[in-house]
């Protein structure tokens, strides 16, 4: 297992169209969401999306 603890539910999950890998967003409350890869580790942070993000690749949770 890598940096995060799993037992939360992710706010969001987004795969990469390009290569299918998974990432687990968590809103920080604040309008940030950080992203994490399906070991665990941090990727990036970015403006927590919005629901009109939604699409084949990113969902709400």
């Amino acid at each position: 297992m890598g940096l995060f603890d799993f037992d939360n539910t992710p706010d969001w999950v987004n795969t990469n169209e390009s290569d299918g890998a998974t990432f687990y967003g968590y809103d920080d409350g604040e309008g940030r969401t950080d992203w994490y890869d399906s070991d665990g580790n941090l990727d990036s942070y970015t403006d927590t999306p919005s629901d009109d993000d939604c699409d084949d690749y990113l969902q709400r949770y």
